[in-house]
C-alpha cells in the first residue's frame, strides 16, 4: 500500500513539473504611436482622426527550452479613415500572412516569419542577449507573483518585465525573456509599447514548430530589403503624395 501511494504521488508531481514548464499565455499587446503628415490639402482636418495607439491579442506556446509567439485567433479587418468632407481616406490594410517568432533558448536560435508589402519573409538570427537587473519589488498578477526585471535593448530603449518564476521556462512575449520565468506583463520606453497576459494555460503542448512559410533571408537582408523599398516609394510618390509619417 504505502508503495502504490508512494507511486501516485510521484506521478502527480511528474505531472505538476510538466504543466509548470509548458503551455500557452494569451496576451493583449498595445503600440502607441504618432502619425504625422505632410503636404495635407488645405482645408483637410486630420485632428481626431488619425488613430494613437494599435492593440492586438497574441498567444505564447511554451515548454521548458523552447517558445513561438504567434498572432491571437480574432479576425481583424481592414481600418478606412475619411475626413468630415470626404476629401481624404485613408486604408490601414491588415496582413493575412501570420506573424510568428520562435526561440530557443537552449540553442540560443531565433526564427521569425514576418510580412513585408504582402509577401512572407523567414528570418534566422542568434537570441538577442539582455542584461537583465533584478530588483525586489513583487506583485501579484493572475494568481503568479511576478518580480520586476529591468533592462534595455540596443537603442537604449528601457525594458521593464514582471515575471513569475512558478512558470518553468524563460519564454516571454515578442521574443524577450531570458529569466527565470515566464514574463507575464511587459513595457518598453515608459509604456509606448505594453504587453500583459490576460490568461495562463498550463498545460502539456504539442510540438512547437519552426516558421518556414516564406523567402529565408538574413536580418541584415531583411532591412535592407525594406530600406530599398522605401526609397523606391518615395522616389516614386515623394513629389505627388501625401507624405505619412508613423512613429512608435
Amino acid at each position: 500500500m504505502k508503495n502504490l501511494i508512494l507511486l501516485i504521488a510521484l506521478s502527480i508531481t511528474t505531472q505538476l513539473s510538466i504543466a509548470q514548464s509548458s503551455g500557452i499565455i494569451s496576451f493583449l499587446s498595445t503600440e502607441k504611436f504618432e502619425i504625422k503628415m505632410d503636404n495635407v490639402p488645405e482645408g483637410v482636418d486630420l485632428s481626431g482622426m488619425l488613430p494613437t495607439s494599435r492593440s492586438a491579442t497574441k498567444e505564447l506556446i511554451f515548454n521548458k527550452n523552447e517558445s513561438v509567439y504567434i498572432d491571437g485567433k480574432e479576425d481583424v479587418e481592414d481600418t478606412e479613415l475619411t475626413s468630415d468632407d470626404g476629401s481624404f481616406k485613408m486604408v490601414i490594410m491588415e496582413s493575412d500572412i501570420e506573424s510568428r517568432l520562435y526561440n530557443n533558448i537552449k540553442t540560443k536560435r531565433s526564427v521569425s516569419q514576418e510580412d513585408f508589402m504582402g509577401k512572407a519573409f523567414i528570418i534566422e538570427d542568434k537570441m538577442p542577449k539582455y542584461n537583465w537587473k533584478l530588483t525586489k519589488e513583487k506583485i501579484k498578477f493572475l494568481g503568479y507573483e511576478c518580480t520586476k526585471a529591468t533592462t534595455t535593448n540596443e537603442k537604449d530603449e528601457e525594458i521593464v518585465a514582471w515575471f513569475a518564476p512558478a512558470i518553468k521556462t524563460q519564454a516571454g512575449p515578442d521574443g524577450y525573456g531570458q529569466l527565470p520565468g515566464a514574463i507575464l506583463m511587459f513595457s518598453l520606453n515608459d509604456g509606448k509599447i505594453e504587453i500583459k497576459a490576460t490568461k495562463v494555460e498550463l498545460k502539456e503542448v504539442n510540438k512547437i514548430e519552426i516558421p518556414n512559410d516564406g523567402k529565408k533571408v538574413t536580418g541584415e537582408e531583411f532591412k535592407k530589403i525594406i530600406e530599398e523599398k522605401i526609397k523606391e516609394m518615395k522616389k516614386e510618390y515623394g513629389g505627388n503624395g501625401h507624405n505619412i509619417e508613423i512613429r512608435g
